[in-house]
């Protein structure tokens, strides 16, 4: 069988790579997600009647379920309001199950190992820290990352809580983040370009809007979560900021020991007793269709899961791009040939058009099972267009 896309020579080749090395999770347990409540049919609430979308999920956050299930944690998206006994969200938790059953299962085996509040709710039914509880978090909700005395899910990874801003793909065009600590664990290794930055929102797909209905929302939409440099708590690490605005912070660690914002009372200890990162994603809770998360890069998806494994207290191993050889074995054939690891599966893609979306490349070969070592694999070229390029693709 001869595939459309086959390779003329190995000098007509162009070749890009999505791939990470990392140490496998060494802990077992559940990774909690916080979802709206309010989703689009839920009664009681203002999106009663939005016919909009997105309906009764979050398809960012399941989007971000699936990544981290992909890469072999065991995940739970539970209702916001479900996991807070406070303010507006109090009458939720006045039956069975109460806030804290979530964090303490009956069965040992099901604790949870990490909580992540994206912002797909509003910021006032983000829930209370899990400081108590010993369970480190990530937050993507710009409100709650400061010391917001109003927001009882307020993290305190930042003084002046009340600055936090937010800035959507309506406000900018710019989709990179300047790395301020590339020798952080979760960022070594991460190819940088020559303005020391890395592009976390792809660019959108031609079709990805194509069929919105008029008034409909936009099915491509980015947040950055942004808080003032300046006001970083003393134990906080700023790991990037805004590319078009080195004041504004959009990915950031407080490790257990740091230091939190102390102005207002925490009701919990001034000295972080869990790992805390600001996510630089947001999934914008209202007036979106919440499909944030599904317009990271490749690398902007690796350091999201990087950085759960260093907030749950995994080894990282720097990141190791995959080292291509391509070379002519014939007039018609072709060797490629990468250093891969047993911990990915893997698949060669091609497409004559190099900036076409990557799911409209042509799968050559897949389910290549890894190695830690080399992988050679020989391609047909007899069939080839004349100029052609060719991506091979860890998985996940």
């Amino acid at each position: 069988m001869k595939h459309k896309f086959l390779w003329v020579s190995a000098m007509a080749l162009a070749v890009t790579v999505s791939s990470q090395f990392e140490t496998k999770a060494i802990t077992n347990g559940v990774i909690l997600i916080s979802t709206r409540a309010g989703q689009d049919t839920a009664a009681g609430t203002s999106y009663y009647a939005d016919e909009k979308g997105s309906g009764m999920v979050t398809p960012g956050d399941v989007h971000m379920l699936n990544l981290l299930c992909d890469h072999g944690y065991t995940c739970r998206l539970v209702l916001d309001q479900l996991l807070d006994n406070t303010g507006a969200a109090a009458a939720w938790c006045t039956l069975p199950p109460t806030a804290e059953t979530w964090f303490n299962p009956i069965d040992p085996n099901s604790a949870v190992m990490l909580f992540i509040v994206s912002g797909s709710g509003g910021s006032g039914d983000a829930p209370p820290p899990t400081q108590t509880n010993g369970i480190p978090m990530m937050v993507g909700e710009h409100v709650v990352l400061g010391n917001r005395a109003d927001r009882p899910g307020s993290i305190h990874m930042y003084e002046n809580g009340s600055q936090s801003s937010d800035r959507t793909q309506a406000q900018t065009t710019n989709k990179y983040m300047k790395v301020l600590a590339p020798n952080h664990p979760i960022m070594q290794g991460i190819p940088l370009d020559a303005q020391g930055r890395v592009k976390i929102w792809r660019d959108k797909y031609p079709e990805e809007t194509k069929y919105i209905p008029v008034g409909g929302r936009d099915n491509y939409t980015f947040r950055w979560p942004l808080q003032l440099v300046a006001n970083a708590a003393a134990g906080t690490t700023i790991l990037g900021v805004l590319d078009e605005d080195p004041t504004l912070a959009c990915f950031a660690v407080n490790d257990a020991g740091g230091l939190l914002a102390t102005n207002i009372n925490l009701g919990y200890a001034e000295t972080n007793l869990i790992r805390l990162v600001h996510m630089f994603v947001n999934e914008e809770g209202s007036n979106s269709a919440r499909r944030d998360f599904n317009a990271l890069t490749d690398l902007g998806r690796v350091i999201f899961v990087r950085a759960a494994k260093w907030a749950m207290g995994e080894t990282l191993t720097p990141y190791v791009p995959l080292n291509i050889n391509i070379s002519a074995l014939s007039n018609t054939s072709v060797q490629v040939q990468w250093t891969a690891s047993a911990d990915k599966n893997y698949k060669i893609v091609g497409s004559t058009d190099l900036t076409a979306p990557l799911f409209n490349w042509q799968t050559l070969k897949q389910d290549i099972p890894g190695v830690n070592g080399t992988i050679q694999k020989t391609l047909d070229i007899a069939a080839a267009p004349q100029t052609a390029f060719l991506r091979v693709v860890a998985e996940p």
